[in-house]
């Protein structure tokens, strides 16, 4: 088998996200070994501008629904021309249309889909269809439990591999806390900062963390809540924090940013309180890159990361009085939260890396190529 490959990875992706983030980061750990990369995604998007910014090449992908007919003769026009040997789908529409695209471009290159989230597969026509179809290679589990659910689905063991998704060590890693974020923030001096970073949504639970540090402060615990994503400064995300009464002098809300290592530097405590959708957050991983403890919602594959105290701290997806008992735990034992971290920083190193991904996807491509 050639040593150079031919790669095309595909997202539907317009904002920015975990999913993004790592077929970027594949893509470009993948060009410096040799191989050539086209991402397709939707012009003027956020992965479109940051592979563009990375000198990656770029094609225009947006497909409107899973099976859209127009889109996917125009991918299957690009398959045909460009002659991948390995077609990547990033996420779910991605996953539909390489499907479809694969069978109408007379070509067969290896198609490789991701599954990034812990929602139930779809049992309906066109989901069975999608999901065990054997024009479709080879899955990625971004997770173990995402793994056993594809099994309990009836997929072959085979077709699916579990690789965790990586952090950017070079860009995540301990480093003392930004003095320009606590200027920016106004952090009052020895003052713990718990942290929830993610987009604002029900999913994500901000309304468990909410309602668990409103109690904190309620008792007179001096502390500040930060929030950081799209929409963690929107009305709605407003309006949730008053109707949970925390003042609005102890809370920061940001919004979407682009110095999340910054950001994370200065927190005491990062939290993921996720109560569904989540596989394995990577906003744990990136705090556990940098040495900061964390405390985690125990859904789908986060316990593959975040061991309970040994690594951090679990709690039951959506039970803010057992985030609350780990936040008071946490703000009273920060040395054996400190312990914690650098246990997390160890494995995160060892398994969790961009490096390792890049490396297994790759070794998992040769796999299929070769059973091919």
């Amino acid at each position: 088998m050639k040593r150079n490959l031919r790669v095309l990875h595909l997202s539907e992706s317009t904002g920015w996200s975990g999913g993004a983030a790592q077929a970027l980061a594949l893509a470009g750990r993948l060009r410096d070994l040799g191989h050539l990369n086209l991402v397709a995604c939707p012009e003027g998007g956020d992965l479109w501008k940051k592979a563009s910014e990375a000198g990656l090449t770029v094609s225009s992908f947006r497909p409107r629904r899973d099976y859209d007919l127009i889109r996917a003769y125009a991918l299957a026009r690009l398959i045909a021309r460009w002659k991948p040997d390995i077609v990547h789908a990033h996420h779910p529409k991605a996953h539909a249309m390489g499907l479809l695209a694969k069978a109408l471009s007379g070509r067969t290159p290896v198609l490789v889909a991701a599954r990034r989230v812990s929602h139930p597969l779809l049992r309906t026509f066109f989901a069975r269809l999608k999901y065990e179809s054997r024009l479709v290679n080879g899955y990625i589990a971004v997770a173990e439990s995402i793994r056993r659910q594809f099994l309990d689905y009836g997929i072959s063991p085979d077709r699916v591999r579990t690789i965790y998704s990586g952090v950017d060590t070079s860009r995540f890693r301990p480093a003392p806390p930004s003095e320009r974020v606590i200027r920016e923030l106004s952090l009052p001096p020895g003052a713990p900062v718990i942290g929830l970073i993610g987009n604002f949504s029900f999913d994500k639970g901000q309304h468990v963390c909410a309602e668990a540090v409103g109690r904190l402060l309620r008792e007179g615990r001096k502390a500040v809540l930060v929030l950081a994503g799209r929409d963690t400064d929107s009305p709605a995300a407003m309006e949730l924090l008053a109707r949970k009464g925390l003042p609005r002098e102890s809370v920061r809300a940001l919004g979407l940013r682009h110095d999340v290592p910054d950001i994370l530097s200065v927190l005491s405590l990062s939290l993921n309180c996720a109560v569904k959708g989540e596989a394995l957050s990577g906003a744990m991983r990136e705090s556990l890159a940098m040495g900061i403890p964390v405390a985690a919602s125990d859904i789908s594959g986060n316990g593959e990361l975040v061991r309970d105290r040994e690594t951090g701290l679990l709690f039951p997806p959506g039970d803010d009085e057992a985030l609350y008992v780990r936040l008071r735990f946490a703000l009273s034992e920060p040395a054996a939260m400190r312990g914690m971290a650098a246990r997390g920083l160890a494995v995160v190193k060892e398994n969790f890396t961009v490096e390792a991904m890049a490396r297994k996807t790759f070794l998992y491509y040769r796999e299929l190529l070769e059973r091919k």
